[in-house]
């Protein structure tokens, strides 16, 4: 019996989400927006 799991129906990444996968100041960025994100939603719940 085998545990590995494939998924054929998956999707598989274009080249340029790939690219941006790797860039770091993408990277970054994302980073940064969802740090903000969270602390706006945790101001929001401390009335």
């Amino acid at each position: 019996m085998s545990n590995i799991t494939t998924f054929p129906d998956a999707h598989l990444p274009t080249e340029g989400e790939l690219r941006a996968r790797k860039n770091v100041l993408i990277q970054v960025w994302r980073f940064a927006i969802l740090n903000v994100k969270m602390i706006v939603m945790v101001t929001k719940g401390h009335h």
